[in-house]
């Protein structure tokens, strides 16, 4: 009976999703025929970890729309994309054992579920009628993850609430707060091309690597 309410929750969301974002990928839309979909991977209820980014990159526009990948087949350890291998490396994948599964378990989404390829376009969304509600809706009516890695500053400021706390590691300045219903979240960079400072050395990985055991540990 649980997991059926559960994914009846899921599937009245996706509906939801479907109904605000396809006014955008139509015809004269701002993000015409635009690709959109809402997991990086399968999805499950109350996982260990949850991973939100801020958009699908890549500006496909082949109008294909989906709830989450066919098999669940999970990107983030499976895809070869530089953005994938440089977020595998903070999780030390698949080397760690104590954060590999933990990436593999886990649950993906992003604030945004439209491949925009454009920071114009992301902004354009950013400023539409549903900002960020409906991402803090899956993680915290929904999904309901143990914890929460936010990948952007963005990101982390609209599913935290109270004020952020900070633990060192190394030369990580590790920073964490709490979702709105209590769920420890931290947040990372976006491991972009341009954010890679912040990953460029084995020194700079193992810290985030201990942080993230650090902050898996976390209740």
């Amino acid at each position: 009976m649980i997991m059926e309410n559960f994914e009846g929750k899921v599937q009245a969301f996706w509906g939801d999703v479907q109904k605000q974002y396809l006014e955008l990928v139509q015809e004269g839309g701002i993000a015409e025929n635009t690709d959109f979909y809402v997991f990086q991977t399968g999805y499950r209820h109350k996982p260990d970890l949850m991973i939100v980014g801020i958009n699908p990159a890549g500006g496909d526009d082949n109008g294909d729309r989906w709830l989450c990948p066919p098999n669940n087949f999970n990107n983030y350890t499976k895809c070869d994309d530089v953005w994938f291998q440089t977020l595998r490396k903070i999780f030390g994948y698949p080397d760690n054992e104590n954060l590999k599964t933990y990436l593999d378990d886990c649950v993906g989404s992003n604030e945004v579920f439209i491949n925009t390829g454009s920071q114009r376009k992301l902004r354009q969304l950013h400023t539409s009628v549903f900002g960020p509600t409906l991402i803090r809706q899956l993680v915290t009516k929904i999904i309901e993850p143990k914890h929460i890695v936010a990948l952007g500053k963005d990101v982390f400021y609209a599913l935290r609430t109270g004020k952020e706390t900070f633990q060192k590691f190394g030369d990580v300045n590790f920073k964490y707060a709490h979702s709105s219903n209590g769920v420890p979240i931290c947040f990372i960079p976006n491991p972009s091309k341009q954010n890679i400072k912040y990953f460029n050395n084995a020194s700079l990985l193992k810290d985030w690597q201990n942080a993230l055991e650090w902050f898996m540990k976390l209740e």
